[in-house]
C-alpha cells in the first residue's frame, strides 16, 4: 500500500542545504550545515568538526578559558547533584553565552555552539537543576537573537542552540520541551532578521516531529506553545526583499499546521484558500496550503467546496506544467543541436539516463521497446509525484472521510472524487516509472481542452517563448 510519507521523505520539503543557500548561513556559521530532513539533529555530538582554521582558531584563549573554568566551577557541583545557583546562572549568562558573539570564535562558531550545550547542560543529574540550566541557556540565547546589535552569526547560532537543547538523557532525536515557546516567539516575529527566524523555525520543526511521534500531553503542550506563531506565519505577507525565505518559513509552518490546529475556523480556512490560489507564491507553499486546508476543513469552515476543488485542479495542472516546461526546453535544445540532458535547461540535473519509453514498441526488438531519453530530472519528477498525491488527499482521502470534497454530496462529490483518483493515479505512476510521458498523459487528462499531441510539440512549434526551466537548487520549484 502506498504511503505518502515515503514520497515526502524523498521529494517533500526543503532540506537544510536549501536553507543555507536561501539565507546565506554558510557565511555566518563558518561552514555549511549538513543536508537533512526536518526533524533530524542539526549536528551530532562528537561528529567530525572538520579541519581547524589556519592558526588553530580552536585555541582561542577566551573560549579555552571558558572550557577550563566550566569543568571545576560549573560542571562538578551540578554533576554531583547540586542545585543551579546564582553563580551558575552568572557563568551561563555572563561568561559562556557571550562567546557566541566573540568575533575570535567566528570561524569555529559551529563547534563552539555544540560544545556549549555539552558543557552547560549535558550531565546535570538533578531534574530541577537541569531544567534551570536549560532555561538559562535558552533565555540568554534568545536575548542574543533579539539583539539587533549582535552579529548575524551570533544571532543565528543562538537560535540553533535553543533548537538543539535535548532532554535530560541526552539521546539523539530528543528535545527540551520548554524551548517551544522561545523558538515560536522568535520564528513568528516578523521584525526579526529572516535568517534568525529560519534558525528558530528549524528548531520548532524538530519539536513538532517529536511531539507528533510522542502524542498525548507532549503534542498538546506543543500545540499550545507553537500555535500563535504558526498561524501568524501562515497569514504573513511574503517579504518583497527575501521572498524565498518567506516561502521557506510559510512552507514549514504549513507542514506542521495540523499539529497545532485540528479544524480550521472560517478565518483560517479563508487564509489557506487564499494562499493556495495565490499565483505569486511558490508551488511548494500553495500545495502545502491545499494539504492543510483539506486536512482541517469542516462544515464550520464555511468554504465554497466546489470552487475550492476546482482550484486544486488548476494547481495540479500548474504543478505538471513545471515539468512540461523542462521537457519543452530540452526538446528545443535537442532540435537546435544542444542535445538532451547535460547541465542545461533543468538546472543541475546532470546527464539524463536512458529509460524505456512507454508504449514505444519497435519491430525487431521483441516487444521490448526502444530507448528514450528521460529529459526531466528525477528530482523534479519525484517532487511532482509527491505534490500530486498530496493534492489528491487535499480533495478527498482514499477512505472518503477527509478532504474538501468530504463536504460535498451527490454528483459534485463524485466528480471531485474522480479528479482525486486521477491525481493519485498519476502521482503513483510518476513515482514508480519516472518517465516524461506520464507528465504528458496527466496533463492530457487534467488540462481543459488539452491534447497530448499539442503537449508533445517542441517549444519552437508552439506560441510564445520556451518555458523558464526549473532550477533544481530552488527548493520551492519554479512557476
Amino acid at each position: 500500500m502506498f504511503r505518502p510519507s515515503r514520497l515526502f521523505a524523498r521529494a517533500g520539503g526543503p532540506q537544510w542545504t536549501a536553507v543555507v543557500w536561501v539565507t546565506g548561513l554558510v557565511a555566518v556559521t563558518g561552514w555549511p550545515l549538513p543536508a537533512q530532513e526536518p526533524g533530524d539533529e542539526t549536528a551530532q555530538d562528537g561528529a567530525d568538526e572538520g579541519p581547524k582554521p589556519a592558526g588553530d582558531a580552536g585555541r582561542n584563549a577566551a573560549w579555552t578559558k571558558i572550557e577550563q573554568d566550566a569543568e571545576k566551577s560549573y560542571r562538578e557541583p551540578l554533576k554531583t547533584g547540586g542545585g543551579f545557583e546564582a553563580a551558575a546562572r552568572d557563568f551561563v549568562a555572563k561568561k559562556a553565552m557571550p562567546q557566541l558573539a566573540n568575533e575570535a570564535n567566528r570561524l569555529i562558531i559551529d563547534r563552539v555552539r555544540r560544545k556549549m550545550r555539552e558543557i552547560l547542560v549535558v550531565g546535570i543529574t538533578d531534574d530541577r537543576a537541569f531544567d534551570d540550566a536549560s532555561k538559562a541557556v535558552a533565555d540568554a540565547a534568545v536575548a542574543i537573537a533579539r539583539n539587533p546589535e549582535a552579529s548575524t552569526a551570533a544571532r543565528v547560532n543562538a537560535m540553533l542552540l535553543v533548537g538543539e537543547l535535548r532532554a535530560k538523557d541526552n539521546k539523539d532525536g530528543t528535545v527540551w520541551p520548554a524551548a517551544v515557546t522561545q523558538l515560536a516567539a522568535v520564528a513568528g516575529d516578523a521584525t526579526i532578521d529572516p535568517s534568525v527566524r529560519v534558525a528558530a523555525m528549524a528548531g520548532l520543526v524538530r519539536h513538532a516531529d517529536v511531539a507528533k511521534r510522542t502524542g498525548g500531553d507532549r503534542l498538546t503542550d506543543f500545540a499550545k506553545g507553537a500555535r500563535p506563531a504558526i498561524l501568524a506565519i501562515v497569514a504573513e505577507k511574503p517579504s518583497a526583499d527575501q521572498p524565498l525565505v518567506s516561502d521557506w518559513l510559510a512552507s514549514r509552518a504549513l507542514s506542521i499546521l495540523t499539529a497545532v490546529v485540528k479544524s480550521s475556523p472560517k478565518e483560517l480556512a479563508a487564509t489557506l484558500a487564499g494562499v493556495m490560489n495565490d499565483t505569486s507564491r511558490s508551488l511548494d507553499v500553495r500545495v502545502r496550503a491545499a494539504s492543510a486546508l483539506g486536512a482541517t476543513v469542516t462544515p464550520k469552515s464555511e468554504i465554497q467546496a466546489v470552487e475550492t476543488t476546482n482550484s486544486v485542479t488548476e494547481l495540479a495542472v500548474a504543478v505538471l506544467e513545471v515539468d512540461e516546461g523542462i521537457l519543452r526546453d530540452r526538446r528545443y535544445e535537442q532540435q537546435m543541436g544542444g542535445g538532451g540532458g547535460g547541465n542545461g535547461g533543468g538546472g543541475g540535473g546532470g546527464m539524463m539516463s536512458p529509460r524505456p519509453a512507454m508504449g514505444m514498441g519497435m519491430p525487431g526488438m521483441g516487444g521490448g521497446g526502444m530507448a528514450a531519453t528521460q529529459l526531466v530530472p528525477d528530482q523534479s519528477l519525484r517532487r511532482t509525484a509527491w505534490r500530486l498525491v498530496t493534492l489528491a488527499d487535499a480533495v478527498l482521502t482514499e477512505d472518503g472521510k477527509g478532504g474538501v470534497a468530504a463536504l460535498l454530496s451527490g454528483d459534485d462529490k463524485a466528480a471531485s472524487q474522480a479528479y482525486a483518483e486521477l491525481y493519485r493515479k498519476y502521482g503513483l505512476e510518476l513515482d514508480e516509472k519516472r518517465t516524461d510521458d506520464v507528465i504528458l498523459e496527466a496533463l492530457s487528462a487534467l488540462r481543459p481542452g488539452d491534447e497530448e499531441e499539442e503537449a508533445a510539440l517542441p517549444a519552437g512549434e508552439t506560441e510564445g517563448a520556451p518555458a523558464k526551466p526549473v532550477d533544481d537548487n530552488d527548493p520551492f520549484g519554479s512557476k
